[in-house]
Formats: C-alpha cells, structure tokens, sequence
C-alpha cells in the first residue's frame, strides 16, 4: 500500500483550502440578475454637480434589512446585487439636507434607478420624494416582460394552475401546449416556441437554477405551484451575459420569502364531469364518464426572528379520478358479410383511465 508523506498532505491542504475560497468568491462574484435586481442613481447638488462622499442607504421594507454605500468620485453610486421587494433609499452628507425616496420596487433581472438631489442646508432638513413618474429602462438593452404576483393570482388560467399558459398574454409566444405523458412528464410541463426559434431554445430558472429537463429540454422539470411564484421575468431578446443557455426566451422564475408580517393563503379547485362536454363520438345512451379533479393547497411565511430570519413554505395537491369510456360502434363479422345488414347490431368496444 503506497503511504503518503506528511510533508506532501501539508503542501496539498493549502492548495485545496486555496481551490475552495477561490470557488466561493468566484461563485459570489458570479451572482447575476437572474436571482436580484440592482439599485443604481447619480447623486448631484441643487446646481447638478456631482456629490462624492455621499453616503446611501438602502431599506428593504419587508424585512428592515439596510445596506450602504459612498458616491464615488462622479456622485455615483451602485447596489448590485439587491434582494426583490420595497426599498427605501436615504442619501446623506454633511452640510446638505437629507434626500429620501420611498417605496422604490426591485424584482429580479431589473435596475432601479433613483438620482438625488442634495440641496444645502441643516440635516435636520430633508426632501422626500413619495412618487415618481415611470422612466424608460435605460441599463439595459434586453427585450424583457414580468409577470408579477397580482397577474399570477387574478388572471385566469385553465385547470392545473400553471404559470405558464400566462405566456399567451406575452408577445413573440405560441400558445403553450401540452407534451407527453404523465410518466415521462410528471410536473406538466408546457412546450412553447418563442419568436420563431425552437422550443429547445428556452432555458426557465428557478430562483437562479436552471430546471433543465436532460432528456426532454423542451419541457422544464419543476413547475412550482402559482401561488409560491412571486414574479416571472421573461427576456426574449438582446440577452445580457448572465441570460445564457437561451435562444428562444430565457425566463427566470422567483418564489416568494418570509417578511416581518405572516401571511398566506388556502386554495382549492374542483372540476367534475358536469363541466365538461359530451366527445362527439360519445353514443346518446352512453354516460359521460367520471371526470374528477381536486387541486388544493396552501403557502405560509413570516419571521422567525423579527428582521434577521424568516420561513416560506408551499404546498400544493392534484387528486385525478377518470374514466372517461372511448366508445367506438363497428359492425360484426355476420352483419359485415350481408350488404343489407343493419348497423343496429353492432359490436362495442370501450376502454376508460382511472388513477
């Protein structure tokens, strides 16, 4: 049995303590906006010179979380890497009144910018900005969509709650449709084709992992349940860098998170056969068949730990029962040899699914 020196493990042990760090810091420095969205502005005096030094602040409203950040030398300043939801930004310097912007909204994939303007004065003043007219999305060339939580919840959508039959109201998309079987497709995942580029050419993030189906790429492997989706962020064309592995639509879906307020919700969806339609081939005297589906669940979150931990969880249930009879009438092999025979005395075959 080879043995190893103690003196060749010393050496190795830096090296792969060296291999780890480099990978978590390439992996933090790698964080994009498929997972956070970015505050960004221009901070100038009542003339419009820049202000550097100034120090900002920013609030996320549900959960009280604060970072900060000095203007640099040109009076910028820039939050990279931003967790979705409210923000409330503060700039303050010595010798100037305090500029406040409330309720700025972040979702994933997005910049917010807000500019401020510090006027001279005491920092007991201050100027509060409540409201802002919207302004085209000038950090970005992308060609993108949301689909937030109150288009998720209020828009209809057929039986199985997907997120992804929204995708008719969005430009450039077919109308998504079913694939495959159950087995080979449990989570019922859509196929959909985007500005004319393959099906294969979507790639869907779930709070920044690809669900990459491997052996059917032109359906997802995880659909969350709607009522666990915070946003969906669709960008069809001129991708940045971090919109990779995509050339029809790269699409990123966030979940929601805990806040200081507990919230949640119970759902439940019932569909029978009094609801459905009799298949045209159906005979009159045959019944319709026993079609039934129950789609119910719930979602749950709120803190821990006031303003340091908090807790989302989701679930959602699908109960099928169907059998549904196939009927098909042809005649028997003593009517078919008799051409005056009547189609009256017929032999049928039925076949039905129930699970």
């Amino acid at each position: 049995m080879p043995t190893v020196s103690r003196r060749r493990v010393s050496r190795q042990v830096p090296r792969l303590l060296l291999a780890v760090l480099f990978a978590i810091s390439a992996g933090r420095s790698a964080e994009s906006q498929v997972l956070y969205g970015s505050i960004v502005g221009n901070v100038a005096d009542a003339t419009g010179g820049a202000l550097p030094g100034v120090t900002v602040t920013i609030t996320h409203k549900e959960t009280k979380a604060s970072r900060q950040t000095v203007s640099d030398a040109a009076g910028g300043y820039r939050f990279p890497t931003v967790q979705t939801g409210t923000y409330d930004v503060v700039a303050t310097l010595a010798g100037f009144g305090t500029f406040t912007r409330n309720d700025v909204p972040v979702t994933l994939n997005t910049v917010a910018r807000v500019d401020a303007t510090l006027k001279v004065g005491e920092l007991q003043e201050s100027i509060t900005v409540s409201a802002d007219t919207e302004v085209l999305q000038t950090e970005r060339a992308e060609v993108r969509y949301e689909l937030r939580s109150r288009e998720l919840q209020d828009l209809p959508v057929p039986l199985g709650r997907n997120y992804q039959e929204l995708f008719t109201t969005l430009p450039g998309f077919t109308p998504p449709a079913d694939a495959h079987s159950v087995p080979s497709n449990p989570s019922r995942a859509l196929t959909f084709n985007v500005n004319g580029a393959s099906n294969q050419g979507n790639n869907t993030r779930i709070d920044g992992v690809s669900s990459t189906n491997v052996w059917l790429p032109h359906v997802v492997a995880y659909v969350p349940a709607l009522e666990s989706i915070e946003t969906v962020n669709v960008v069809t064309n001129n991708f940045d860098a971090e919109q990779g592995l995509a050339g029809g639509a790269a699409i990123s879906v966030q979940i929601k998170s805990g806040t200081n307020s507990l919230r949640g919700s119970l759902f439940e969806y019932y569909f029978n056969e009094d609801m459905r339609a009799r298949s045209y081939f159906t005979p009159v005297n045959q019944p319709k068949g026993t079609w039934l589906e129950n789609q119910y669940g719930g979602t749950l979150g709120g803190p821990i730990r006031r303003n340091k931990l908090f807790y989302f969880v989701s679930y959602e249930g699908t109960r099928q029962r169907r059998n549904v009879p196939n009927t098909i009438s042809v005649p028997t092999a003593e009517v078919g040899s008799r051409s005056e025979a009547s189609f009256e005395n017929t032999l049928t075959f039925s076949s039905g699914l129930n699970w």
